[in-house]
Parts: structure tokens; sequence; C-alpha cells
């Protein structure tokens, strides 16, 4: 019988001989679907013929819980780039990926080819684990992949960042908001693949389309949060920067120089806690960027 906690996810740089990464994961949605074509002939004796498989889909999502090394590779692979000097901005290089799924109590093993990330997301609400989720797209599927020649290197082991010990330095233009706070952040990456087929291929491509940054947030209602809906009307942007840490050296700091926010007074209620919801999105900033991810890795002795 197939075990639920024996599923293994690795991944390495697509087409490479490489040792296979482990992956941390919650939980994930990788699979290859398909899409069929049935035929509509016409049968005398009311009986219908069958159907084919047209489209193999590869690709899906991987849920986890941000800690520090762990999602280094993909981070990258979101912004089209490479770390330069321990720094990513928005890129334009294809980053791709092999991501093998293991039913270890079974012995079965899936490859799925030529992995892209679509999309990147990072949620951080307060008293909870800083969770995120990676969208994949695939261009082939090996559903009956041989690993015994193959190596995996483990996976991380450092403990898991949450809102209220890993995420801090949470800034507006440069400085904290005054007499409030964020209760919840977030922000999304997305490179707006486009997807096509050619005849002769059950596969499709994918081609990264230009990149959209996104946020969301939570603010305690005051004056200063107030200001960030004046800023809105006005069409005002703002900068935005926060920072996670693992509390030992290794850190990263998200500063996104132009953000134009959405969001709205809130509403007054009985005993009630007022919240005012923002959501951003980023542009380019006069210093060319859209986003600067800076790591910090503490030297090892």
């Amino acid at each position: 019988m197939s075990e639920s906690n024996r599923v293994r996810i690795g991944y390495r740089v697509a087409g490479s001989a490489d040792p296979w990464k482990i992956i941390r994961r919650t939980n994930d949605g990788l699979t290859a679907g398909t899409e069929t074509q049935r035929s509509d002939e016409i049968r005398s004796d009311r009986q219908r013929s069958g159907q084919k498989v047209t489209t193999i889909t590869a690709g899906g999502t991987l849920d986890f819980e941000m800690s520090a090394e762990s999602f280094d590779d993909f981070l990258a692979a979101a912004l089209c780039t490479d770390w330069a000097a321990d720094v990513l901005t928005v890129g334009t290089t294809t980053k791709r990926f092999d991501v093998i799924k293991s039913y270890l109590a079974d012995g079965e093993h899936i490859v799925f080819k030529d992995m892209e990330v679509g999309q990147l997301s990072l949620t951080a609400e307060s008293g909870q684990k800083i969770t995120g989720q990676i969208t994949f797209a695939g261009r082939e599927v090996d559903d009956d992949y041989d690993p015994t020649t193959d190596t995996f290197t483990d996976a991380t082991t450092g403990l898991i960042f949450d809102a209220s010990n890993n995420l801090n330095g949470v800034t507006v233009d440069g400085s904290a908001l005054t007499n409030t706070c964020f209760k919840a952040l977030g922000i999304t990456i997305n490179n707006n693949h486009q997807t096509d087929q050619c005849v002769g291929s059950l596969y499709q491509n994918h081609y990264k389309g230009s990149c959209d940054i996104t946020t969301t947030s939570t603010i305690r209602m005051a004056s200063s949060a107030l200001d960030l809906w004046r800023s809105s009307i006005a069409n005002t942007p703002v900068a935005l920067a926060f920072n996670m840490s693992d509390g030992n050296g290794y850190s990263y700091a998200f500063e996104l120089g132009e953000v134009y926010l959405s969001t709205e007074p809130p509403s007054g209620a009985l005993d009630a806690i007022l919240d005012l919801s923002a959501d951003g999105t980023a542009a380019v900033a006069p210093s060319g960027e859209m986003i600067s991810i800076t790591r910090t890795v503490p030297v090892t002795p």
C-alpha cells in the first residue's frame, strides 16, 4: 500500500546529471494531466467510438514553509536570473529544472522535465508560519523513471520562518509606520507564461511574458495607515521594504522601490479592531529595478 508521507520530491538543473536536491514542502499538486478528443463518428447502432489523448500538461504547484537557503534557486528562477553578489533583480534568462516525484513505498518515480517557475508567492500573517507556493509549467514527462544510478542531496534542516520571529524591518518610504503595524504581508511574482502546442507533439511549450510583482498587506488603522489610502488616490507610489532572517545570520532583504497601492478606508464596526487592506502593484523604480532581493549568507567557520 502506498504511504502518503513517503512521497519525495527533488530537483536539478534541466537536462543535467547533477544530484537531485530534495525539496522541503507541505503539499504538492505536481501532475501530468491529459486533454482528450472523442470521436464524433455516427454509428447506426447508437454506440460511441473511442477517444485519444491529444495534450499532456506537465506541471502543478508545490506548497512550502519558508526557511533559510531552501528556496534560493526558485526565487532566482521566479525572477529569471541568477544570484549575482547575493542579489536578485528581474532578469531575462529562462531557468528550467527537472523535478522528480518518487513514491518510495511503491518504488515508482516520475520526472517532470523542463519545469519553469510560472509564479512564486510568499505569505506572512501575524502569529503564523511564513508560507509559499511555487507554480511550475513543464514540457515533458517520464512516467517510469529509473533513478537507480542517481544520487540525492538531503534537504536543508534549518527551522522554518514565522511572521513573529523571522519577519521584521517593514518600512514604507524608508520608515516604519507610526502608531500602527503590519498584521499581514504577501508578495507574488508572476511571469505571465503563454502556452502553445505544435502539431506532432503531445506536450505544450511555455514562454515567459512580462514580470508582474504584486503585494498584499493588512495594516491596523491609524493616521499613518490612512496616508497610504491618500497615496493611492493621488496615484503616488510608495517604496516598500522588509526583511526575513533565520536569526543565525542568513537573511533576505526585499526592496520594492515603486509600489502603486489600491486601498479604501475601512468601515466602522461594533467592538472590532479596524484594519486597512492594501493591494500593491510594483513598477520600475528610478533605480531601474522593480525589486531587489539581497541575501546575506553567514560565513561557515
